[in-house]
């Protein structure tokens, strides 16, 4: 028991040792004390309450023809199917060689033998050359039966018919006409052996070859015009309305719209001005839309001013942008649509204010919103003129949020 106090009472500090552990203890306050009061201050700074820039543009309401984009796919205007209209066999292609290839108006496409009907043509003038014979012969024993009346003094306007041979002269006369129609049609047969190009088209296909044979019906060839050719132009009732396009009007409203069409060809785009030719007349029960068909002339015609562009073949898909009558409209850039249904406007406490608004129609640019009330739909806002509009993107938006309001260089309608 002795031995273990005697232990607790060595591990407490000497005499000897409590001045150093009292000098280190100082030390240790002393620099805990410097530290703590020379210790660098951070900086303060006052917070300030920064309002979110919103640049603005100005709504004004202009006259302006909203642009309407519909597509389709080209058709030749004439488009028809080579027929033989006489039987034979074929001793010429001219030129039906090939599909693809271009002919002129007049020019042979093709060529049947023709011997039989040469020979047919010919007994027919032998037989219109006797029924003159017999017509002459008619006529000269009619006019003697009437001599031989007035000779024996009978009156010959007091005869019968018979008496005056009018039925024999009657006879030769239908049998010369009847001549001379076997004639005509002996003629045509013969024509119709050299297949003449009815316009300036071009060979989609041949279904024929020198040395067959081909019956009256016989399909020979598919051709078509390239005097001018058709795009059918899909259209619903809002963009005819926007048009200005009404369907019981006539095709006389056509003629204030323009259009303008385009491809893509070797990664490159063209186009190419159109007219309207007319309006289908039904609305397609499957889909309920509107076709305007648009007519391009001399679609393979060289254009000085536009060497590189390819012609309008039938089947090339093209895309139609359509401009019709002016309206009143608000001409926005695409930016300030949010939500393809809301603007955002600056009130005049420079208060953020969303609205939701009826966009008529947009394009890659621009929408277009209606200037007049809109009566069918109380929670869509109009715009005004003179309506601050917000064209850049805002963190974070509130409906009455304070905003920093700044005025956009560039107009709405560049």
């Amino acid at each position: 028991m002795q031995n273990k106090n005697s232990q607790n009472i060595n591990n407490f500090p000497s005499k000897k040792q409590w001045p150093i552990v009292i000098g280190i203890l100082s030390i240790a306050f002393l620099v805990a004390y410097f530290l703590t009061a020379f210790k660098p201050e951070a900086e303060k700074k006052q917070l300030k309450n920064e309002l979110p820039v919103a640049e603005y543009i100005v709504a004004h309401s202009q006259l302006t023809a909203v642009p309407v984009i519909s597509q389709g796919s080209i058709k030749a205007k004439t488009n028809i199917k080579l027929i033989a209209e006489v039987s034979g066999r074929i001793t010429q292609m001219a030129n039906l060689k090939f599909a693809g290839g271009f002919f002129k108006k007049g020019d042979l496409l093709l060529s049947i033998d023709d011997t039989d009907y040469r020979l047919a043509m010919r007994r027919a003038q032998a037989q219109v050359a006797a029924a003159k014979q017999r017509l002459v012969k008619a006529q000269t024993e009619a006019t003697q039966a009437k001599y031989d009346l007035q000779q024996i003094g009978r009156d010959p306007s007091k005869s019968n018919a018979y008496a005056l041979r009018k039925p024999q002269l009657a006879e030769a006369q239908a049998s010369l006409q009847a001549a001379q129609a076997d004639l005509e049609i002996s003629r045509l047969q013969m024509q119709r052996t050299r297949v003449i190009a009815p316009f300036d088209g071009r060979v989609v296909s041949k279904q024929v070859d020198i040395g067959q044979y081909v019956s009256v019906g016989t399909l020979l060839a598919d051709i078509y015009s390239v005097e001018s050719v058709n795009v059918r132009l899909p259209l619903s009732l809002q963009q005819t309305e926007l048009l200005g396009i009404k369907l019981r009007g006539n095709d006389k409203q056509l003629d204030v719209l323009n259009v303008t069409l385009y491809s893509e060809y070797a990664s490159k785009k063209f186009q190419w001005s159109a007219s309207f030719s007319h309006t289908e007349g039904e609305i397609d029960i499957r889909n309920r839309l509107v076709y305007l068909v648009a007519e391009v002339s001399e679609p393979y015609k060289k254009n000085p001013q536009f060497i590189n562009r390819p012609p309008l073949t039938p089947g090339m898909f093209v895309k139609a942008k359509l401009l019709g009558i002016q309206k009143k409209l608000f001409k926005l850039p695409r930016s300030v649509l949010r939500n393809n249904q809301h603007v955002w406007l600056i009130d005049k406490e420079n208060k953020l204010q969303i609205i939701t608004v009826n966009v008529i129609t947009k394009d890659r640019d621009f929408i277009y919103l209606n200037s007049n009330k809109n009566e069918d739909d109380s929670k869509k806002r109009n715009l005004i003129a003179g309506d601050k509009i917000i064209r850049n993107t805002i963190d974070y938006p509130l409906n009455g949020m304070l905003v920093s309001p700044v005025l956009f260089n560039s107009t709405t309608n560049e």
